[in-house]
């Protein structure tokens, strides 16, 4: 557990897809990681962070994505890394880029499902 970052989001994001990316040729890559969300930092305690998706990456080069199973709100996500390829000395990441939408794009996307939903009932 002591292998993690903690990004903090411009505002509440419904999170809904991630991209990690990692351009170094002399390292070990991004095996196994959790992320997990909060809208508190720094958080209080652990029961403050809600896992929103445990992913294993490939061991190449690149830009990878990962697409939640459900779509969770969040204004800090935490990467724990555990586990990664290779034997190298060290573990890189490149970027991360965290893909969703603001809470009144949400709520817009929300109220368009919901519209749909009592046409198709007529």
């Amino acid at each position: 557990d002591k292998k993690y970052v903690v990004i903090g989001l411009s505002e509440d994001i419904l999170v809904k897809q991630i991209k990690l990316s990692n351009f170094e040729r002399y390292s070990s890559h991004v095996r196994e990681f959790q992320v997990l969300a909060s809208q508190d930092y720094p958080a209080p305690s652990a029961e403050y962070w809600t896992l929103i998706g445990t992913f294993e990456a490939n061991t190449r080069n690149g830009e990878q994505t990962f697409d939640l199973e459900e779509p969770a709100w969040a204004r800090y996500l935490k990467f724990k890394f555990k586990s990664h390829f290779g034997a190298e000395h060290y573990c890189t990441l490149s970027q991360i880029k965290v893909h969703g939408s603001t809470m009144l794009q949400g709520f817009h996307e929300q109220w368009i499902e919901s519209e749909k939903e009592l046409e198709q009932e007529k």
